[in-house]
């Protein structure tokens, strides 16, 4: 048995490293244990960490590889060699040429690919069996039929190729290089096997060297005449040689910029044990392209790994990445805590999300949280909701998640659905229920941040259904044409925060059908908050049924 080991949670970065950590010894089968804000685990599963550490990336993120995409089209070709060919046709051959050009010979050939072929030291020349692939293309008069020879053929070489991509020592070193590129670098650079002046051409040896070897000699070192500490976890160290430049928009160079640091003296290093952690960052992130997310929930280890590996089995779920699937990932995760048996005791965590190699910070508070859990239901329903505008199609969905986010109201939004309902309906991929379960979410936020008191009645449900009975009875006089006009008027008045304006159109309007003014708009002189909440429910309600023809009144009471 080995030293035991204890590392304490601290600033998002080192926990998302933390979070890491844990995942590539838990992947590996080791056991650490988990105790409040920290983790506890042997020394010993420090041996083999380099394995461990890139068979983590490997294993998780096996099916956005390039390796992958390589070896995934042997079941392709076997489902067509077990029928002999009788069911390939012209999109199939279009499929295995796009397949050669784009897939085999664009990754077999690259550089990174290149350099991997010596370290797996095999007899096969993998780079003259790529050479001898042709695409097959049919010429005029020809068939598919005619061209059966040719394909058997190719797909003898491909079994060649895929074969050697399977192997064990191939997927340890070509796969590894997809993960470096794709996965780790998003994290850190310019250090180790990212260095490109690494002298060390086998990169798992190269981590071993570069990382874990000075961490355990740091662990058994006596530590009683260092004279500096670590900036991450205030140990001692011996010198101030372990910056945090190789990571990505965090550190800098201190033999270039000291003039980053006091007096121009620097004194930010960490030990080799903080370091080995920061390496593990990639591990705590979600990855996929040039995006990533960490959820940095500091209440306790157990919460943040569980947060984070649960958003990270369901992004990782789909091939494509992008912000809807990270936002909905987040949300169940979120909602998954709050709906445990030992009840998740909401706490502000902090959102880290990488897009285009910056990173961004929200901070979502308690009162927050609780909204986002209790709007589960109206989420869900507007999920596939959106509209195009300048040739880009926006999620409804994304919009209202990254206001939430940002701790930002839903006015802005529920104003541009309604004018875009209005005057761009061809554009607009939403019903207007849709548009009230957005005012339903929006009231839980002003309710749940105290800019507006609660109210026992429910006022969205109310003014929408005195906006359709409104547009009815302007039917009814054949004035249906009129209602268009005054949903502007309306909006506009809205937007601008003129009461008086719109008060005196819907006084004028219930004047021309000779109809009772409803008692709703009481409320709306009670605040700003309230009187926007009804008032945009009230138009909602007046262009209802503009393009579905149908009354919404059954959705909106689940408040």
């Amino acid at each position: 048995m080995g030293e035991k080991i204890r590392l304490e949670m601290s600033d998002w970065l080192y926990n998302a490293g933390l979070v890491g950590l844990y995942n590539i010894l838990e992947n590996a089968g080791d056991y650490v244990e988990s105790k409040g804000q920290s983790i506890e685990f042997d020394t010993d599963l420090f041996e083999n960490f380099e394995e461990k550490y890139f068979n983590y990336f490997i294993d998780k993120y096996e099916k956005t590889l390039s390796w992958y995409k390589i070896v995934s089209y042997e079941e392709v070709i076997r489902q067509h060699e077990n029928n002999d060919l009788q069911s390939f046709q012209e999109k199939d051959l279009e499929a295995l040429n796009t397949y050669l050009k784009n897939v085999v010979k664009k990754y077999l050939n690259s550089a990174s690919y290149k350099s991997a072929y010596d370290l797996i030291n095999s007899e096969l020349d993998i780079i003259r069996k790529v050479k001898v692939l042709d695409s097959i293309n049919l010429k005029k008069q020809e068939i598919i039929e005619d061209k059966l020879p040719d394909i058997k053929a190719t797909f003898e070489k491909l079994k060649i190729i895929i074969k050697f991509c399977n192997e064990e020592k191939s997927k340890k070193y070509l796969a590894a290089k997809n993960v470096i590129y794709s996965i780790i670098k998003n994290a850190w650079n310019g250090i180790c096997f990212l260095n490109p002046k690494t002298e060390e051409k086998d990169l798992y040896i190269d981590y071993k060297e570069y990382f874990i070897k000075p961490a355990i000699k740091y662990i058994e070192n006596n530590k009683s005449k260092f004279k500096y500490n670590c900036f991450t976890c205030d140990k001692p160290i011996s010198n101030l040689k372990n910056d945090l430049c190789f990571l990505n928009n965090f550190g800098f160079d201190v033999g270039k910029k000291s003039s980053h640091v006091w007096n121009f003296a620097n004194d930010v290093a960490v030990c080799p044990l903080c370091k080995l952690v920061y390496s593990c960052v990639p591990a705590g992130f979600t990855y996929t392209y040039d995006k990533g997310i960490y959820i940095n929930d500091n209440s306790t280890f157990e919460n943040s790994k569980r947060i984070n590996n649960k958003i990270r089995m369901e992004i990782l779920q789909e091939t494509e990445f992008n912000s809807l699937l990270t936002y909905k990932s987040l949300i169940n995760a979120i909602n998954e805590q709050s709906n445990e048996t030992i009840k998740y005791e909401l706490a502000d965590i902090q959102i880290i999300k990488l897009k285009d190699n910056k990173y961004s910070f929200n901070i979502l508070s308690r009162p927050m949280l609780s909204i986002i859990h209790r709007s589960k239901d109206d989420l869900n329903k507007i999920i596939t909701g959106g509209f195009l505008e300048i040739k880009t199609y926006f999620n409804i969905y994304e919009l209202v998640i990254d206001r939430v986010l940002n701790n930002q109201n839903l006015f802005t939004l529920i104003h541009k659905l309604l004018i875009f309902k209005l005057s761009k309906s061809k554009d607009c991929k939403f019903s207007i229920s849709q548009v009230v379960k957005v005012m339903i979410i929006n009231l839980r936020i002003m309710e749940g941040m105290g800019y507006m008191q609660k109210t026992e009645k429910d006022i969205i449900k109310s003014a929408n259904a005195s906006g359709y009975y409104l547009r009815e009875e302007y039917k009814g006089k054949g004035s249906k044409d009129k209602l268009n006009g005054i949903a502007y008027r309306l909006l506009n008045a809205l937007k601008t925060c003129n009461n008086n304006m719109f008060m005196d159109t819907v006084l004028n309007c219930y004047l021309y059908v000779q109809k009772t003014v409803p008692s709703i708009f009481l409320e709306a002189l009670r605040d700003e908050e309230q009187y926007k909440t009804i008032g945009y429910a009230f138009v909602s309600g007046l262009i209802e049924g503009k393009d579905d023809g149908k009354k919404n009144g059954g959705e909106q009471n689940d408040k």
